[in-house]
């Protein structure tokens, strides 16, 4: 497929990218309970990281106008390599807000870079099966960057060598794409009242999936720790991670093809209490090591990884196509917002009298409140009628660029001179 050798170099970038970030939200969140630090501290700091993130994303169309997309993502990934061999030299909770924070921006200025780079380098007809490709790939390469992590010691150096040279490694591929580098972007997102007035199920939906997905996959791995031993701990936490990471994707299809069909928002809400009836059995079984536990994490995943997608089907389904490029670019900072507090939310239950089972107990409720949302948005107003759907695309929240290579956007034509 010509489109996909178009864009090949920049999805192994992303790919690469993914590798570093999966490796960094299972270490750091061990090696700080490792020296002691509170979950809510863990929390809080997990929380700067999306601040951070949220601030790139703001941040990458005025730099990418500026100084182009190569030069961003180099920018970015050196900016991402360095607090990465910074975080190996210092432990202290101080210096990693610090470091966490600037990665969160060159996290989102990479993504920026290779997403605008993409929707110049994709044909329109097309862009449905090289978004799929590229989705599936970056998520199997977060799938597997937890795992550099097995057989090191929450206090070892080598996982942040190892994410120094994933990121620098990205550069290669995109240093030598033959691909012409696209016209600055511009996505002006919508302002948040304008989006809920369109799609208030999709504004909902999404800063849960932010708050509740992020709070509960950054403070995972503290979970883990209950397994023992050093080697173990990490072992664990990376296949926990694994399991929610590929229940996402392997429920991704099965429930966008669901939602085409019948209400979005009833498949939203029975994503919630998909996610909601795993977080219960987990909160009696206290054993992070068994397969029980496995399976019940991979469950929750299938449940909760997947309705961000669909919120984004159903705002598309209620917003005009020439502007759902703006549309998903407001949602993006709506799903920022909820993931800058619901890990410092997640840190505070944990640091409870709850204590780990506090990050189950949590996840229920959030799961019940979002089905009792989406049944209250139903009730409230009438479905689209099937002729006027879009087909679902998988999706994942990654910059506000993005926008322009979903299918979906139906871009208006530049006026003639």
């Amino acid at each position: 497929m010509t489109a996909f050798r178009n864009v090949a170099s920049l999805i192994l970038a992303a790919a690469l990218l993914q590798v570093a970030g999966g490796l960094l939200g299972v270490v750091v969140p061990l090696a700080l309970g490792d020296v002691g630090v509170s979950d809510a501290i863990v929390g809080l700091i997990a929380g700067i990281y999306s601040a951070g993130f949220m601030a790139g994303a703001a941040l990458a169309p005025k730099m990418i106008r500026e100084i182009a997309n190569i030069r961003v993502f180099a920018f970015a990934a050196a900016l991402g390599a360095s607090m990465a061999l910074l975080m190996a030299l210092f432990r202290d909770p101080f210096t990693w807000s610090i470091a966490r924070f600037a990665q969160g921006i060159g996290i989102a200025l990479m993504f920026a870079s290779v997403e605008s780079w993409m929707t110049e380098a994709t044909p329109q007809s097309q862009r449905g099966s090289v978004i799929g490709i590229y989705h599936v790939v970056a998520k199997m390469a977060l799938i597997l960057g937890p795992f550099l992590a097995v057989g090191n010691a929450p206090a070892d150096l080598e996982p942040y060598i190892w994410c120094g040279i994933f990121l620098a490694f990205s550069l290669m591929p995109v240093c030598i794409t033959k691909s012409l580098q696209p016209a600055p972007p511009d996505p002006a997102p919508f302002p948040f009242r304008r989006m809920y007035e369109v799609a208030p199920a999709a504004v909902i939906g999404v800063f849960i999936a932010g708050f509740s997905n992020t709070g509960f996959l950054s403070l995972l791995p503290l979970y883990a720790q209950q397994s023992g031993g050093t080697t173990s701990v990490a072992t664990a936490a990376a296949t926990l991670m694994a399991a929610a990471y590929f229940g996402g994707v392997l429920s991704q299809w099965p429930a966008g093809y669901l939602s085409d069909r019948v209400d979005r928002r009833v498949v939203i809400g029975g994503m919630g209490l998909i996610s909601a009836f795993a977080a219960i059995a987990l909160i009696f079984l206290n054993a992070p090591g068994s397969l029980i536990t496995q399976a019940l994490i991979g469950l929750w995943g299938a449940g909760a990884l997947s309705f961000y997608g669909l919120c984004i089907a159903h705002a598309a389904d209620r917003c005009e196509p020439s502007k759902f490029a703006r549309m998903l670019s407001g949602l993006l900072f709506v799903w920022a917002a909820g993931s800058v507090i619901g890990p410092m939310v997640f840190g505070l239950v944990m640091s409870s009298p709850l204590g780990t089972r506090g990050l189950f107990i949590l996840e229920a409720v959030i799961g019940f409140i979002l089905f009792v949302l989406m049944v209250w948005r139903r009730q409230a107003k009438a479905p689209v009628v099937e002729e006027e759907r879009e087909s679902y695309e998988m999706v994942q929240p990654t910059s506000v660029v993005g926008a322009d290579i979903d299918p979906r956007t139906d871009e208006e034509p530049l006026p003639t001179i």
